[in-house]
């Protein structure tokens, strides 16, 4: 073999491997199939994650700041499954804790949420493809007016502004296949609940019961949900640069339905849309 054919070998090899990997980066899987890294599947309280628990292999359970974190197999992957505690600081906490001890390549959020926009009743579950936090803002003269969440950018070492914080393109494009998928999904009386995939969701250290709040809510970031923890989730994740997803089935509408207010509709409701959520959340991991 020639000296000039041998040096061509190492470079054709070189190129190859380049044009695989920019292919993986672009398609948007590189991150998601690499082996070594787990699942992280975050809840808010207990209830709401006791279906994945019961669908998972557990292989062990450890303590972290207190709460349950099991580490197994979930729909065929390796997953570490955890309760976040509620609230945006409790998750915002639990969510970087996890990060920097077990290194995951995808984020995954399920839970309970309230119902804002008309289209969303008790039981359905919502995949929106951002999230904004409602209550950090500003109050002056003339009442309250929602602002940005002031990020710093670790890759540019900048501040910036953000009111929203989007989902992987990626990650949503999977959660769309969900659509075509036929569910058991347990059901509200007479009603079977349904998938929406899309659209905005709002998370604040508040449990909504006030239909003037719910109104607001819609008006100001047209959102479909709302709960305490998915926001500040998706913040962590997007400076951490991991990708997440977040997936709320309501339990109540937020402000009460008129003859029920939503925290008895919660406390009649709760368990069905959780366990709605995790249904969801199986069959996403299924098709990862």
């Amino acid at each position: 073999m020639s000296k000039t054919r041998m040096k061509k070998i190492p470079q054709l090899f070189l190129i190859t491997t380049i044009l695989l990997y920019s292919i993986l980066i672009f398609s948007g899987c590189f991150d998601f199939c690499n082996t070594a890294q787990p699942y992280l599947l975050l809840y808010a309280f207990e209830e709401e994650g006791q279906l994945l628990v019961g669908e998972m292999t557990i292989e062990k359970s450890e303590k972290v700041f207190g709460r349950d974190v099991f580490i197994g197999k979930l729909a065929g992957k390796d997953i570490i499954l955890a309760e976040s505690g509620m609230g945006l600081t409790n998750a915002a906490m639990t969510t970087q804790k996890m990060i920097d001890k077990y290194n995951p390549r995808v984020v995954l959020f399920s839970g309970i949420a309230g119902g804002i926009d008309s289209s969303v009743n008790i039981g359905d579950i919502v995949v929106c493809d951002k999230w904004a936090t409602h209550d950090y803002g500003y109050y002056g003269t003339e009442g309250y007016s929602v602002m940005p969440v002031v990020i710093v950018e670790p890759e540019k070492d900048s501040t910036v502004k953000k009111m929203f914080f989007e989902i992987n393109d990626s990650l949503m494009i999977i959660a769309r296949k969900l659509s075509d998928i036929s569910f058991d999904f347990d059901s509200i009386g007479s009603r079977v609940p349904r998938l929406i995939v899309g659209g905005v969701g709002v998370s604040g250290n508040s449990f909504i019961d006030q239909v003037e709040k719910r109104l607001w809510l819609s008006e100001q970031f047209s959102a479909l949900t709302t709960d305490m923890e998915t926001a500040a989730v998706a913040q962590v994740c997007d400076i951490n640069g991991i990708p997440f997803i977040g997936f709320r089935s309501a339990s109540d509408l937020a402000g009460g339905s008129g003859s029920e207010s939503a925290h008895t509709e919660l406390d009649r409701f709760f368990k069905v849309a959780a366990n709605n959520s995790a249904k969801v959340v199986v069959k996403y991991l299924e098709i990862l």
